[in-house]
């Protein structure tokens, strides 16, 4: 299991230019906004928080996420 996480992280890294260590910094849900906004090329990124520190932060995030999974059904 150690291998995909590490093969993840890579992939990640590599497509949004991070410098993620653990994939627990993808918790957030600012990463995968990133990555359907380099596939759909509409997410709202301006209301995507990037610093974040607090459970609300988040949950705006994916938020954000959802609205792109509802809107390419």
């Amino acid at each position: 299991m150690g291998e995909s996480r590490t093969e993840l992280l890579a992939w990640v890294n590599d497509l949004l230019q991070l410098n993620y260590t653990k994939v627990e910094q993808a918790g957030t849900g600012a990463a995968y906004c990133q990555i359907m906004d380099s596939v759909f090329n509409d997410v709202h990124m301006t209301k995507v928080k990037f610093d974040t520190k607090h459970e609300y932060e988040y949950v705006s995030n994916f938020k954000v996420l959802q609205h792109t999974f509802d809107k390419h059904k």
